[in-house]
């Protein structure tokens, strides 16, 4: 029984510091992992840039082979490895039209970033409102990650 509420309590600590809660009182945040909840309260400014801390694989070369021919010789990979390097990206999350926030009231969301695939160098984010309350609109062109945060309609 000792050993199963253990574990039980191992389990639930771990979990507690997979999402790391951020307070959104400026304008540059900091989150130390791939996901974590963003707390908007009445300090929070309009636009907030997230930065994050997100794991980049890539296929590296790690043996290669030379070879010569007629015009010289030439190099060849022959074993690729994947390399894990942890690596700086940003999303900015402009918060539109959303009523002022009183006193010790907080709204949360959830936010996630992955890359895209590996040798990939883009970065996908997932952002949803705890409430539901909120819809989550993808603003960024061309690379650069944007997000508005509103109201959904019928709120």
């Amino acid at each position: 029984m000792k050993t199963f509420i253990t574990i039980i309590s191992l389990t639930l600590s771990l979990g507690a510091f997979a999402q790391e809660k951020i307070i959104l009182n400026s304008e540059i945040a900091l989150v130390n992992s791939t996901e974590g909840i963003l707390l908007r309260t009445a300090e929070t400014p309009g636009i907030v840039k997230v930065l994050f801390n997100v794991p980049m694989t890539r296929n590296v070369c790690v043996k290669y082979r030379r070879t010569s021919g007629g015009r010289g010789s030439q190099s060849k990979c022959v074993k690729y490895d994947k390399v894990t390097t942890n690596e700086a990206d940003k999303v900015k999350i402009k918060f539109e039209k959303l009523p002022a926030l009183g006193g010790s009231e907080e709204e949360t969301f959830s936010v996630k970033a992955v890359q895209r695939r590996i040798d990939s160098e883009n970065v996908i984010y997932t952002i949803t409102s705890s409430t539901n309350s909120h819809v989550v609109i993808k603003k960024g062109i061309l690379g650069y990650d944007s997000y508005v945060i509103e109201l959904k309609a019928d709120q």
